[in-house]
C-alpha cells in the first residue's frame, strides 16, 4: 500500500495594511478573511521513479516545483531522496488578490511533511520552510485558523508577522466577491516596489485603522452588528486605499470596481472593500438574499459583462487534511 494526501484550503480575502515604513515600531500588519471559495484542492503521493510530476495549470507547474524542491532541502535522511507526484484538482486564480501562493505553498509542504511523517510543523513553521510572509501573514494564519484575522506585523524583516486575532466570522454573513477578467493585481517585486515609492505611511493613519480594527469592526463581529461592521470596513478600506492611490491609480485598482463601488454606496450598500492589489472587489452582506440583491444590481448595469461573480461563504476553519493509504 502506498500512501496519498489531500488538502484542501479556502482563499485569503486581504483588506488592508496596517503600516508602511514607519519611523518606529512594527510594519506592515493588517486585517483579512478566509472564504470558501475560490478553493485549491490537491493530492500528494511520492512516487517511485526518480523525478517529480506536477500536474496543474501552467503557471503552476514552477512554483510547485520550487516548493517541492524547498521542503524536500529540510528533509533528513532518507526522505531527501524522494520524488512526488502533485495533482491539483482545484485552483485558486492567481493576482487576483486571493493569496494564491501562499496557500499552495503551504499546502504542498504540508503535504510533503504528512507523507513523511513530520505533521507537526504549524503554518508559521511552514511559511519558514517555503519562504512565505515577507509582508503579510494573513493567508499563513488563515491556512492554519481560518477566519477574520488580525497581524501585528514585524519589526524585522526576516520574522513572520504574528498573529494579533483569529476569530469566527458570522455564518450567515456572506461575501460577493466581483472579479475584473481584464485585469489582474501586482506581486512579488512589483509589489514591492510599489510600496517602496510610497513612502511612510502616517502615523496618524496607522492610529485610525487600528481604532477602526479594535473599537469597531472585532466589536461588531463578536456581537454580530452587521451595519456597524460594515461601516467600519467601507472606512477602513478607503483610508487604506486613499494612502495607496499613487501606486494603483486610485481608490481600487481597477477604475470601473471604483464606478461600481460609488453606485452600490448610492444604493446604500456598505462593506465595500479591495482585497490586497485587486482586481477583486468584495462586498460583506448581511445574508444569501442580501448577496443576491447586491448580486442583482450588478449584473443589472452591467458588469457581469467583463466580471466574475460570486457569493461565498467565511471559512471559519483551517485547512483540511487527509493522509490516506491508496492501492
Amino acid at each position: 500500500m502506498s500512501r496519498e494526501v489531500i488538502v484542501t484550503t479556502g482563499s485569503r480575502l486581504h483588506w488592508g495594511l496596517l503600516s508602511i515604513a514607519p519611523l518606529a515600531g512594527r510594519e506592515f500588519g493588517g486585517i483579512g478573511l478566509m472564504v470558501d471559495e475560490p478553493r485549491l484542492t490537491l493530492s500528494v503521493k511520492v512516487l517511485s521513479e526518480e523525478k517529480d510530476n506536477v500536474v496543474c495549470s501552467e503557471n503552476y507547474i514552477s512554483k510547485i516545483e520550487n516548493v517541492i524542491n524547498m521542503t524536500r532541502r529540510n528533509l533528513t535522511g532518507p526522505s531527501r531522496e524522494c520524488y512526488y507526484s502533485v495533482e491539483v484538482q482545484s485552483e485558486i486564480p492567481q493576482h487576483c488578490g486571493f493569496g494564491s501562493g501562499t496557500q499552495l505553498s503551504l499546502a504542498v509542504a504540508r503535504a510533503i511533511l504528512m507523507l513523511n511523517d513530520e505533521d507537526q510543523f504549524s503554518s508559521m513553521e511552514l511559511a519558514q520552510r517555503v519562504q512565505r510572509g515577507a509582508r503579510s501573514a494573513l493567508g499563513i494564519h488563515g491556512f492554519e485558523s481560518g477566519g477574520f484575522i488580525v497581524e501585528g506585523g514585524k519589526i524585522d524583516s526576516s520574522e513572520i508577522s504574528p498573529l494579533v486575532l483569529s476569530v469566527d466570522f458570522p455564518v450567515d454573513w456572506k461575501v460577493l466577491l466581483i472579479t475584473p477578467t481584464d485585469r489582474a493585481g501586482i506581486s512579488g517585486n512589483l509589489e514591492a516596489k510599489a510600496i517602496q515609492k510610497l513612502g511612510s505611511m502616517p502615523v496618524s493613519l496607522t492610529d485610525k485603522l487600528c481604532r477602526l480594527v479594535l473599537m469597531q469592526l472585532i466589536p461588531s463581529i463578536r456581537v454580530q452588528d452587521f451595519e456597524g461592521f460594515s461601516a467600519g470596513l467601507t472606512e477602513y478600506g478607503h483610508a487604506v486605499g486613499e494612502f495607496f492611490q499613487p501606486a494603483q491609480g486610485g481608490i481600487f485598482a481597477h477604475p470601473q470596481m471604483a464606478e461600481l463601488e460609488n453606485l452600490l454606496s448610492l444604493k446604500g450598500i456598505l462593506g465595500i472593500t479591495q482585497t490586497s492589489w485587486g482586481p477583486t472587489l468584495s462586498v460583506v452582506c448581511r445574508d444569501s438574499t442580501h448577496a443576491e440583491y447586491v448580486s442583482s444590481i450588478i449584473f443589472e448595469n452591467g458588469y457581469g459583462e467583463f466580471c466574475s461573480i460570486k457569493i461565498v461563504k467565511p471559512l471559519n476553519r483551517g485547512a483540511y487534511t487527509q493522509l490516506r493509504n491508496i492501492a
